[in-house]
């Protein structure tokens, strides 16, 4: 505040000697605020101090300078210039007082935007950091880096001091008492340890990364990052619980590991014990090593377990030719096979992955579990333990897999999302309240949700635009002396415009913010004069005239197209109607407003032959508006984008010289085409309504590029410009509504997702910074010819640390960068992986994935738009006819251009008015209320109290025909009947009382599961006349035949077609059908000497493999798990359009840059080949890389890889060495292309593939919504039930009342809480010390641990038999925790005597069993669950979401089943050896039967090296064999993208789904339970005022009363206020509840409140 206005103020408080000064804090701030041109700096505590603050009354600040000095003598104290900082510092320091109030100043002012600019130089000093250099510092680089540095931490500590100065230290108001000053606080003191500890000459580099938190500062100067941040912060109560539950899940999985497999993994095939060759000859190794570098070692498994691989299998190939004989070549020209000496297997030394992967203690067996959960390499650690143990290991990895990664990480994300949608309505709900305190005065139309950005700026431009134009209008008349016109005045502003402000003020979901400021000068529409009778409601009676002509009317039109909230209802060719209605009208305004201008001058002939013009030239401007905004232009252009599209889709490798030609010259007519439509539309529209539509902004840039390009073309350069060509694929969008929806979800969410981009942008800098401080040039690789190069995976410089990072985000080889960490530094280094992944995926990538759901909800919440709703409100509807609902805005000469608002249907004669909440709800339910979304013309449904219960079921599907009674009645139409003979009547009803018998279903499914069973036992090596194939064969004739007789009695009872009943009316039966015929054609075609058609037979094989189909119609959780799936396809399939726009736009984009280019040579030394004639003069082979740009098509399947993030590495790598067309690659030749690749993971991998989780989350509520309101019904049974047994429980004697005295003592200690905080201390404790064991550990910590577990189990021994006798027996085992004890306490029990026994040798007892047992003392770990609630409630969820998942369990079988046999049939033969080497297949990974199959699609289905698999299957076939099939080529990718999209994109997605409803459901269970007890409370504690006699007594009285009949329990002042909430909260629930089954809901609302008031009364 100046000096000046305070002094005034100062004076004014002397004058007045009254203390009426003492304001209320928010007039404080603001009379603070205003005068101050900038506001507190300071403010960036919390929220903002002025609204933290804004709340303290006066009255605190006199309480607290009321001490420190005598009020009356220094009055200038209560007039703080700052009210919201503390008074007093230091205890000397006033606001007032010398240094302070500079500090204050400097705090106020300029200070914060200083301290930006220093973070972000000190960001760039970090970046500048050289790990390979700067190890001494001697450059002078390093020295100018360091003087930096110094600099910047002295400013922060300068910072800092004067902040502390301003504020004070301690205290709520003061530094530290804000959590980001604290951070602050931490930085300063960390590089004071670190200066202090450089004098010393120690360097300890820990310190020195805390340095590396300094851009964090950052965020709290950045508000809406701020936001965010606090929002992940305000999740971290409940991801607390999740991250419980991961340790859990880490203890059991790890704990388990260890015992089954510690040290296992160190097993090598070694030579027999005292081993020697004749002649000293020493072998080339100690033990077998398939690779020189060892890391992919020979694990073999010991003669005790029986894993896979034994020394036997050691392959016998490794033939040396010189063998060394102590140094003397003896011998020469002896080949010797070294590997058949390698015979015993042994424990060695070393682990696999320079000993990154084992089980040897708890803190490697946590690694390889993270490492699992991430899904990356998890198959790998798979095979080693495979190897060496046992093969049923899988079920231990696919367990974890389903707990950690289906569950716990997408556990992550529900709560993530749940708790962002909760944060974000609280935001906006104190947005609005502050907006409305804000604009009490203003109008009604300020309240209406703000346009978009854009929007608004535009209206800003014009507004300043229009009042320069009015300014000089009026100084142009001044100067010429006229009197400035009339009519043209601001009063006649309430046209229709701002009635539909009004309207949009009561809706959220304003298309247009109209408020008068921007409302032009208007003349009032010539037509409004009549007055509609309809509109005039007794409600609400808003003028609204209507015209029989809207076309005439500019106004009446401008209302229509403004009236349809979401674009899709007013003319859906074309989206613009609405901006340019309305701005034609603007423009006809302005016309007026100049025709009358000029009018009043003299009528010369002139000015006439002037206005002529002008009136020809409006003529023309109207002929082209309705040219281009009619459909066919449209269309037009949308076929022209097309066309376009497919011409730059065609380029490709080695295309012909004519083709490039004639591209080129349809480049030129395309462009020309654009150019033409955007100088139609800006000679119609005129220049401000063209930019008024952002649409056609991009598009005048797209056009105006391509024209420079083509000019640019002629001299030969630009050809970057040729790219901007492809974002016409976007132009296509608008011409779509459905997926012009999706997209305004997308921009909605963009201000969001532009700050999450901010803060991982700041996430992986500070990370990339950490890693060159921790690993910078220290990841190296020895090459083959033996020199050592950085391994391209390096932190050696800012750019790859930053790439890497990314890599790491992505998931993507981290475990590879993870092993190189742990072997370059130590095993500790995992703890940096861990972080990174954890922060970065599982927090921040979720919260994109929450905003994105949020999107679509918000969406969803928004659908119906309010005009409609406003007007059914007003009428009270009696006449069926629903387009009397909508008569009073729509004009009854209507265009057809307005037609499909509603087209009354016949079904709709049955409208019930309800309240708008009800209309809402169904609209949702309906999907498509009155065309939204499709512009379809529906029939509005509207759900009243009474409506039936068959129609709350056709929400989904569409209205039922009226049936005739049940399916299989008698009553047969004479229609369906075939021959009116009794027998054929007698045969049909014996039919149909077969298939309505109960068990005729369960007959089938058997059948088809036995069916499914020899579907599996197909695979193509069982050989022709065998015993096997004979059976197959014969089964396949069995079953056939009996599916063909299921489907002659369905159709005999039936009917096939004709009839509502008929067999081919159900999809299902069509399905069914479909494939007995199959089967028909197959048995058939066989039989006819099958040898000829072999391509025929495998087709009809490969359809057999869809017979499991059938389980699903006849299951039915399953039958509505997939018709959920069904129906969200519709909007699966926009989010797919959408992704094949960008697919397409990045595919064409990757051709132009890459074709020709992924060629490299293959041959064993191309150190110096530079180019394609080098490589076939060596004899080396020129080949390509499997994916590749070369044309469209290969394009499209390299991005479909890189979108699902596994393997985009190598094709990166591949991008950024390629060099030119038939040019050998050099690594990293252009690093520019990796803004290529990560543009494209960012924006398609994260964003776009994200909105696969929005839309199945958003459908799966939709599908779920017509279950509610039974659930409703079903939970409100639940609870009263419950509420009875509670009420007898309470209402009987305890049953403990007539224990003995000593029984009562046990009873009062097994029920006290102490007992369980110190059982839960003790199984802490044990968890530690079994987790404390290891590989090879000390004969005495052995000892140690067996004397813990015989306490242990002591202890709960005892624990068991105390609660036994405090409970009784029966009363024991009716708590599932106390039978879970019981269970523990035997196995402990057991496993005890079993090890004593063996230990004494007594009985010989199989190791495995104890081991066993070991291992089952986990259990004890679950004791733990009962104390955490938290978690408890998160377990609760996922348990309640089982039966759901089962149903997703049963269709993943399903789907893997399916896709298992196929791939069995497919690429069964598939073999790897010398000639075909393998990627991705392996000994363990293969086709070759059903189960190796099933194994092999979980790899793929978890996204773990799937690409590698593909690649092995798109073989080209050498020319003379027969057995490879040729269209592998093009049927492996569909096979596997299919598979990975419905696998990793659908189903994972409604697994979260599924999980994001339970979560919501049992937070309101919880909610309920509270209420209930509180609820019983209440009931005790009247129940007792009863039998104390009457409510009469004093207050004290009745306490007393209260707490003498409940024995002392709760203090009774306690109960009250309980019992009152409860009170309250029940009467709201049973008022919600009745309003909830539909009716109006405001008056129940207003009921409720009602009643809350007289309840009040009673009980006061």
């Amino acid at each position: 505040m100046p000096p000046s206005t305070l002094n005034a103020l100062l004076m004014t408080v002397d004058h007045t000697s009254s203390l009426s000064l003492v304001l209320s804090g928010r007039q404080c701030v603001a009379m603070t605020t205003v005068d101050r041109p900038v506001p507190l700096g300071v403010s960036q505590v919390g929220t903002g101090l002025c609204e933290e603050y804004g709340s303290t009354h006066g009255d605190d600040i006199i309480e607290e300078v009321g001490p420190a000095d005598d009020v009356s003598s220094d009055l200038s104290t209560l007039v703080l210039p700052f009210p919201e900082l503390a008074p007093v510092v230091f205890f000397c320091l006033k606001q007032t007082t010398c240094p302070r109030s500079w500090c204050i100043r400097m705090v106020a002012t300029w200070f914060e935007r200083v301290s930006i600019m220093v973070i972000l130089l000190n960001c760039v000093t970090l970046g500048m950091y050289q790990p390979c250099e700067n190890i001494d510092c001697t450059s002078d680089r390093c020295k100018i880096l360091q003087a930096f540095d110094a600099f910047i931490y002295i400013f922060f500590a300068l910072e800092m001091v004067v902040k502390m100065v301003a504020l004070g230290i301690f205290g709520r108001r003061c530094y530290l008492g804000d959590t980001w000053n604290r951070l602050d606080f931490f930085i300063v003191m960390a590089g004071m340890v670190e200066y202090s500890l450089d004098l010393q000459n120690i360097n300890l580099s820990a310190i020195r990364t805390v340095r590396v938190l300094r851009p964090l500062k950052a965020i709290n100067r950045v508000p809406s990052m701020r936001i965010l941040v606090n929002l992940l912060l305000d999740t971290l109560p409940m991801l607390g619980n999740v991250l419980l539950l991961c340790f859990f899940v880490f203890f059991i999985f790890g704990i388990i590991g260890v015992q089954l497999w510690a040290g296992l993994l160190r097993n090598r095939c070694y030579p027999e014990e005292n081993f020697t060759l004749s002649s000293g000859i020493t072998l080339p190794a100690p033990y077998y090593q398939p690779e020189e570098d060892d890391e992919r070692p020979f694990i073999c498994s010991l003669v005790q377990d029986n894993g896979i691989m034994s020394c036997r299998d050691v392959p016998s190939l490794g033939l040396s030719p010189e063998p060394l004989v102590n140094g003397s070549a003896s011998g020469i020209g002896l080949c010797v096979n070294w590997n058949q000496y390698y015979t015993h297997c042994r424990t060695g030394h070393t682990n696999p992955h320079k000993g990154a992967i084992n089980f040897d203690n708890i803190g490697y067996a946590w690694i390889v579990i993270f490492q699992v959960i991430t899904l990356e390499g998890w198959v790998e650690i798979m095979y080693y333990v495979m190897d060496a143990h046992s093969f049923y290991n899988f079920i231990y990895f696919i367990f974890l897999i389903i707990i950690g990664s289906f569950f716990m990480i997408n556990l992550c994300l529900v709560v993530i999302a749940t708790q962002f949608s909760e944060t974000k309505q609280r935001e906006h709900q104190l947005m609005q309240e502050q907006r409305a305190q804000c604009l009490s005065s203003s109008t009604l139309a300020s309240l209406a949700e703000p346009g978009n950005c854009y929007e608004e700026l535009f209206q800003l431009v014009c507004h300043v635009l229009r009042k320069a134009r009015r300014r000089s209008a009026a100084l142009y008349y001044t100067l010429r002396g006229r009197p400035l016109p009339t009519g043209g005045g601001r009063g006649s502003c309430l046209n229709i415009h701002h009635i539909i402000g009004i309207l949009h003020a009561h809706s959220h979901y304003a298309v247009y913010h109209i408020s008068c400021s921007s409302c032009p000068a208007v003349s009032p529409c010539p037509y409004h004069t009549k007055l509609d009778p309809s509109s005039q409601s007794p409600e609400n009676t808003t003028p609204l005239s209507i015209h029989p002509s809207p076309e005439d009317c500019p106004e009446c039109a401008a209302a229509l197209s403004l009236t349809d909230g979401s674009g899709a209802v007013g003319d859906s060719a074309s989206g613009e109607v609405e901006d340019e209605a309305l701005e034609e009208t603007d423009r006809e305004e302005n016309q007026l407003e100049e025709r009358k201008g000029d009018g009043g001058g003299s009528g010369k002939r002139g000015r006439a032959c002037f206005s002529h013009c002008k009136e020809l030239w409006d003529e023309m401007r109207r002929k082209l508006w309705s040219i281009v905004e009619s459909k066919y232009f449209n269309r037009g252009i949308m076929i022209a984008i097309l066309i376009n599209t497919i011409s730059m889709g065609i380029e490709h490798h080695n295309q012909p010289e004519e083709l490039t030609n004639v591209l080129e010259i349809s480049n030129i007519v395309f462009t020309s085409m654009f150019t033409l439509e955007m100088i139609l539309k800006l000679t119609a529209f005129g220049f401000f309504e063209y930019l008024r539509n952002p649409y056609n902004i991009f598009d005048g840039i797209i056009v105006i590029i391509s024209v420079c390009e083509i000019i640019g073309q002629s001299d030969g350069g630009l050809s970057v410009l040729r790219t901007f060509r492809l974002l016409r694929v976007i132009k296509l969008v608008r011409f779509m509504p459905a997926l012009r929806r999706q997209l305004v979800v997308l921009m909605k969410t963009m201000d969001n997702v532009a700050t999450f981009c901010m803060l991982l942008m700041l996430f992986i800098f500070i990370f990339s910074i950490l890693g060159m401080h921790i690993f910078g040039c220290k990841f190296s690789i020895k090459t083959e010819a033996g020199d050592t190069v950085p391994d391209r995976k390096n932190f050696d410089s800012l750019l790859w640390a930053i790439v890497t990072v990314f890599q790491i985000l992505t998931q993507e080889d981290w475990n590879m960068v993870l092993y190189n960490g742990m072997a370059s530094t130590s095993p500790v280094a995992a703890l940096y992986f861990v972080a990174l992944m954890t922060f970065g995926n599982y927090v921040l990538f979720n919260l994109l994935v929450a905003i994105l759901v949020e999107g679509f909800q918000a969406e969803v919440r928004r659908t119906l738009p309010f005009p409609y709703i406003f007007v059914i409100h007003s009428l009270r509807c009696d006449s069926g006819e629903l387009s009397v609902i909508l008569l009073s805005l729509q004009c009854p000469g209507q265009s057809s251009a307005y037609h499909h608002w509603v087209r009354p249907k016949p079904q709709a004669t049955w409208c019930r008015c309800s309240s708008w909440n009800s209309l809402g709800r169904s609209a949702r339910g309906l999907g498509a209320g009155v065309g939204l979304g499709g512009g379809s013309g529906g029939s509005l449904r509207v759900h009243g109290p009474h409506s039936h219960p068959t129609e709350q079921k056709s929400l989904l599907s569409p209205p039922p025909l009226h049936l005739p009674p049940p399916m299989l009645s008698r009553h047969l139409c004479p229609r369906q009947t075939l021959v009116h003979s009794p027998s054929i009547f007698r045969f049909r009803l014996m039919c149909q009382s077969i298939i309505a018998h109960k068990l005729f279903d369960y007959v089938v499914l058997g059948f088809i599961f036995s069916n499914c069973i020899t579907v599996a036992l197909e695979r193509p090596k069982i050989l022709q006349g065998s015993l096997e194939r004979l059976f197959l064969t014969i089964s396949n004739y069995i079953f056939t035949a009996i599916f063909v007789g299921e489907m002659t009695l369905k159709v005999v009872s039936m009917g096939l077609y004709l009839g509502e009943q008929a067999y081919l009316r159900s999809s299902w039966n069509v399905l069914d059908g479909f494939l007995v015929f199959v089967s028909l054609i197959d048995i058939v075609v066989s039989m006819a000497g099958g040898a000829k058609i072999l391509g025929v037979l495998r087709v009809l094989r490969l359809l057999r493999t869809l017979r499991p189909l059938r389980v699903i119609s006849r299951a039915p959780g399953l039958k509505l798990v997939v018709e959920t799936l069904i129906t969200s396809l519709k909007p699966i399939g926009n989010i797919v359009l959408i992704c094949c726009a960008f697919f397409i736009i990045f595919g064409i984009l990757g051709v132009q840059l890459f074709k020709g280019k992924f060629f490299y040579c293959l041959g064993p030394d191309v150190k110096n080949i530079t180019n394609k004639s080098d490589c076939l003069l060596a004899n080396y082979k020129w080949v390509h890389h499997k994916y590749n740009f070369d044309n469209l098509g290969q394009a499209l399947m390299s991005l479909f890889v890189l979108a699902s993030k596994d393997g985009w590495v190598n094709i990166m790598y591949h991008g950024l060495d390629a060099v030119a067309v038939d040019q050998q690659p050099i690594t990293n030749n252009n690093p520019w292309m990796l803004l290529y690749f990560i543009s494209f993971l960012l924006i398609v991998s994260f964003f776009v593939l994200n909105m696969f989780v929005g839309v199945v989350v958003e459908n799966f509520h939709k599908c779920r919504q017509h279950q509610e309101v039974e659930e409703a019904k079903r939970r409100e049974e639940k609870r009263l039930r419950r509420m009875e047994k509670k009420r007898r429980k309470a209402q009987k004697l305890p049953y403990y009342a007539s224990y003995s005295n000593i029984r009562l003592m046990i009873h009062t200690f097994c029920t006290s809480h102490y007992l369980d905080l110190s059982v839960t201390f003790i199984i802490c404790v044990n968890v530690v010390t079994m987790s404390l064991e290891h590989y090879s550990q000390p004969h005495s910590l052995e000892i140690t641990l067996k004397y813990c577990n015989y306490f242990f189990t002591g202890t709960f021994v005892l624990e068991a038999v105390l609660k036994l006798i405090a409970f009784g027996f029966r009363r024991f085992f009716k708590d599932r925790w106390n039978q879970l004890d019981l269970a523990i306490v035997l196995l402990s029990v057991m496993g005890i005597t079993l090890e004593e026994i063996e230990i004494s040798a007594a009985l010989p007892i199989n190791p495995t069993i104890i081991r066993i047992m070991r291992v089952l003392r986990i259990a004890r770990v679950l004791k733990l669950l009962k104390m955490a609630t938290g978690m408890r409630a998160l377990l609760d969820t996922v348990v309640q979401a089982l039966p759901q998942v089962g149903n997703l369990g049963l269709l993943f079988m399903l789907l893997f089943f399916i896709y298992a046999a196929l791939g069995v049939e497919l690429f069964g033969e598939l073999v790897c050896n010398e000639d075909y080497p393998c990627e991705g297949m392996s000994r363990h990974a293969t086709f070759e039967n059903f189960g190796m199959a099933f194994l092999t699609l979980f790899q793929v289905s978890t996204g773990d090296n799937w690409n590698g698999i593909m690649k092995d299957t798109l073989r080209e076939c050498p020319a003379g064999e027969y057995t490879c099939n040729p269209s592998l080529q093009f049927i492996s990718p569909m096979y596997f993208v299919s598979f990975v999209l419905t696998a990793q994109f659908v189903l994972i997605n409604v697994v979260v789904a599924v999980l994001m409803k339970h979560l919501d459901d049992s937070n309101k269970e919880a909610q309920e339970e509270a209420e209930m007890d509180a609820e019983i409370e209440l009931e005790l504690a009247q129940g007792a005022l009863c039998c104390m006699g009457g409510f009469g007594g004093a207050g004290g009285g009745r306490d007393q009363g209260i707490t003498h009949c409940h024995g002392g329990g709760a203090s009774a002042s306690n109960t009250k206020s309980v019992s009152l909430q409860a009170v309250e909260v029940s009467i709201l629930r049973w008022e919600g509840g009745k309003g909830r089954t539909g009716g109006d809901m405001e008056g129940k609302k207003a009921k409720g409140i009602v009643s809350l008031s007289d309840t009040h009364t009673h009980t006061g």
